[in-house]
């Protein structure tokens, strides 16, 4: 619209339609070239599927210590980096004793650093560790591994829509609006209810039954997977920043796509191992 002088000023309605436009670009193109990567990476399993997770939990690593310990991000990301390949390579050989030592090599190092921060570096570089290896190991199983790994991805996908619709077509009490005020009960909820009904369609199409515990467990990963989105929020607001990172161009940082796979992956580890549920 004109201003007084004649000149044409954009509204801030058009600006904003603008920047959306332009930031869906980038967005699209990375889904398209990540999206494929991903998926063959999961179908053909090892080695592609390790070296997925491999970098991608660098990736969060990277982006963790750079929050916590900016000045020391590069020495201590290159430790937590050999030091999870090194876990890992020991899972794959069966030297399990040896792993936590070496994910250990790389936390002491974060916490030794100076900073307020340094401990909370020490326990991202644990956390993301652990998860990569959880990942690993279920992805690793013989026979019901790329079922496993496929029911957390959609497992996960689901809750986040679900979340997101029911939050916005419902609204309500806030979840948690100190860490992040768009998130809802009613979200939360939706989000359990998308996250079962995989749950249930997963153990239909693979085994000709929906099994309850597996459409329970799906709705406790569901809350466990808000729990990690909650958490990352949380960690963002703690260094007033919006993203994690720009790595991934459109989307922000891989902690803010993988959030809620960091959460779900060690606690589907434990229900699986400890409590010997399995999908068939």
């Amino acid at each position: 619209m004109p201003d007084g002088s004649g000149v044409l000023v954009q509204s801030s309605e058009a600006r904003r339609q603008e920047d959306t436009n332009s930031g869906l670009k980038p967005r699209v193109v990375s889904a398209l070239v990540m999206t494929p990567v991903a998926v063959a990476a999961v179908w053909f399993g090892s080695p592609y599927f390790e070296i997925l997770v491999f970098l991608f939990s660098v990736g969060m690593m990277w982006e963790w210590t750079r929050m916590c310990v900016p000045g020391h991000v590069n020495s201590v990301s290159v430790v937590a980096a050999v030091s999870l390949a090194v876990s890992m390579l020991f899972m794959t050989t069966g030297e399990y004793l040896l792993i936590i030592p070496a994910v250990l090599v790389g936390a002491v190092t974060a916490a030794l650093r100076p900073g307020k921060d340094r401990f909370l570096a020490a326990f991202g570089i644990i956390y993301i560790s652990l998860a990569a290896l959880a990942a690993h190991w279920l992805r690793s199983m013989h026979g019901d591994g790329l079922l496993l790994i496929m029911w957390l991805f959609f497992l996960v996908w689901a809750t986040d829509t679900g979340a997101y619709a029911f939050g916005k077509a419902i609204g309500g009490p806030k979840l948690a609006p100190r860490f992040s005020p768009k998130k809802t009960w009613a979200g939360l909820i939706g989000g359990m209810l998308c996250a079962m009904l995989i749950g249930g369609l997963i153990t239909y199409f693979s085994g000709n039954a929906i099994q309850v515990s597996i459409v329970l467990a799906s709705g406790v990963l569901a809350i466990v997977a808000q729990i990690g989105d909650l958490g990352e929020s949380a960690l963002k607001r703690h260094f007033k920043v919006k993203d994690s990172s720009h790595l991934i161009p459109g989307h922000g940082g891989v902690l803010d796509r993988a959030d809620g796979m960091l959460s779900v992956f060690p606690v589907a580890f434990v229900i699986v191992y400890f409590i010997g549920l399995s999908l068939r």
